[in-house]
């Protein structure tokens, strides 16, 4: 396995940066180098020349080609330097200060010339290596800069490095702690670089928003996970999961407390956890319903539901849901609705023989109305009232049962009630005035509902029939509907002389005479609408439908 070099951050921005540095310095030493380099060349090349041409022309000129001694004693005294070197036609070395290198690389040949009336070669040459010496003694402080400038660029490299890589060096630490805790760092550990107005501090900024992302990202998958295990955990049906070896790896507190009921025992004797084990071993999708019955008689229905869990990508089998619902109560329900159903029949019955049994009441009241008015002594006639009362009260507690038992279809249209209060009003008004009752009619204009008009009339004469009974002497009763939010609302409110809420509570049960009431409710309850009472006792009583579904809206 081959292990990998690591290299510090400041180490990867120095030795670039360092690196580019030293390689521009060097290159521009080099430039200048050279250049001075070639400009002593050219300098020496034209000192060089001039220097032929002059001692041509003392030759050619002056008296010295005469007299050559006498020139080159010249040259040995006026002539410095060594670069100077004067051959004869014959090649011997007249004059020169130096052994010359017999090769090329050695001298550096700046100038030559024989054109001089003494045929002498007059030859200007200087040692490459000492020229090259030289040039550098010239040159030593310049190279003593650069060295200078290469310290300091470095030393600045270094520092700058430093300044760049401490922070994202201090940076990867925290983040690297972060990666090894999640649930142990500070928030504010990043604080310090978010103040910096560079990179860094945008950097810190945005990593500080992504740690907030993730712990809200999690906060929430958390809360996700406690919700769905609250979910789980306080479900009304038990869950119990089995994986794909049939090991049990999770029961809810619902299914716990049913397996914690050991004294429960199945027609075969067996507990709980024997009739599911069984399930289990068998696998089935729908396993049959179980029966259990404690030492003191109780019965527990319960229902088993089977499925399969599976991955939602691969459909890799991940083991077996399973459900234990408690349908006592529900089994319980429909014994009860078998129970109504039986009693509604019989209610039918009833019905039906008292159906019968109007005619013979009305051939009875027939005859009393018949005797009272033979019967010479008043008490004898209050007496026949009386029964002929009685007589009446039988017969509206027989058209009450008729009425709960006739299950009709409802014909709904759409009905005027500003035209049905009206009928209603005509027909009460007489009736009213006779008893010193004030009937007041008070309804918005274009009021309709969709409704059965037979049903709704019935409704309302109920209503206003029981007002009229709690007005003893005189009174008022209002008929009042409106427009609301909710719908159309209906209030038929009289100032007779209420009842307590015991009393009301009985009335609306269908006790103390209360079976129209329950008609009331059952028709308003068939046309959309709701129907309550509120009652104050010596107040009067008000009478409350509330019709949803048309909201006094027209066709």
């Amino acid at each position: 396995m081959t292990r990998r070099f690591r290299m510090s951050i400041e180490n990867r921005i120095l030795i670039p940066f360092v690196s580019i540095i030293l390689i521009v310095i060097i290159g521009i030493s080099m430039i200048f180098f050279v250049t001075e380099y070639q400009v002593m060349l050219q300098s020496a090349k034209t000192e060089g020349e001039a220097l032929t041409s002059y001692l041509n022309a003392d030759i050619n000129a002056g008296e010295f080609w005469k007299d050559p001694e006498a020139l080159l004693q010249k040259y040995e005294d006026a002539y410095p330097g060594d670069a100077l070197f004067i051959y004869d036609e014959a090649g011997n070395c007249l004059f020169g200060r130096r052994d010359r290198a017999d090769n090329a690389d050695g001298e550096l040949v700046l100038s030559e010339s024989m054109d001089n009336r003494l045929n002498w070669r007059i030859l200007i040459s200087l040692d490459r290596k000492a020229m090259i010496l030289t040039f550098i003694e010239e040159q030593r402080y310049m190279i003593l800069a650069a060295i200078a400038m290469l310290i300091l660029i470095i030393q600045a490299g270094m520092l700058i490095a430093y300044n760049i890589s401490a922070p994202i060096a201090g940076f990867s630490e925290i983040c690297t702690e972060i990666s090894r805790a999640p649930a142990e760092s500070r928030p504010d550990a990043v604080k310090e670089y978010s103040r910096r107005s560079d990179e860094i501090g945008q950097l810190a900024d945005a990593f500080t928003i992504m740690m907030q992302s993730m712990k809200d990202y999690t906060d929430q998958l958390n809360w996700v996970k406690a919700l769905n295990e609250s979910i789980v955990g306080n479900l009304p049906t038990g869950v119990v999961v089995y994986d794909r070896e049939g090991n049990l790896i999770f029961r809810n507190s619902r299914a716990e407390g049913m397996f914690s009921a050991t004294e429960e025992r199945d027609a075969e004797g067996r507990d709980l956890d024997a009739v599911f084990a069984d399930i289990v071993l068998k696998k089935e999708v729908l396993p049959p319903p179980a029966e259990m019955k404690d030492p003191a008689g109780k019965v527990r229905h319960l229902e088993f539901g089977s499925w399969k869990l599976r991955h939602p990508d691969t459909g890799a089998d991940w083991g077996t849901l399973y459900t234990i619902d408690d349908v006592t109560y529900q089994r319980h329900m429909e014994e009860k609705i078998t129970n109504d159903e039986k009693l509604a029949y019989t209610g039918r019955l009833a019905a039906d023989v008292a159906h019968e049994a109007k005619n013979p009441l009305a051939g009875i009241r027939a005859g009393l109305q018949v005797i009272e008015r033979k019967m010479l002594s008043d008490r004898d006639r209050l007496l026949c009232g009386e029964m002929i009362r009685e007589v009446d009260r039988v017969n509206r507690l027989i058209s009450n049962l008729v009425d709960i038992a006739r299950r009709r279809e409802s014909e709904k249209t759409w009905v005027s009630l500003n035209s049905l209060c009206d009928e209603l009003l005509l027909l009460y008004y007489k009736v009213a005035e006779n008893n010193g009752i004030n009937l007041v009619v008070f309804l918005q204009p274009d009021l309709r509902i969709m409704a059965d008009e037979q049903e709704l009339r019935q409704i309302l004469i109920n209503l206003i029939n029981n007002s009229f009974k709690a007005l003893e002497r005189g009174g008022y009763v209002l008929l009042t509907g409106n427009r609301t939010s909710e719908g159309v609302i209906l209030t038929i409110q009289d100032n007779g002389s209420g009842m307590d809420a015991e009393k009301l509570e009985a009335v609306l049960q269908g006790e103390r005479g209360g079976i129209g009431l329950s008609i009331v409710r059952r028709l308003t309850e068939r046309n959309g609408g709701t129907f309550r009472m509120e009652s104050t006792e010596g107040e009067g009583t008000w009478a409350i439908l509330t019709f949803g579904g048309s909201k006094g809206e027209t066709e």
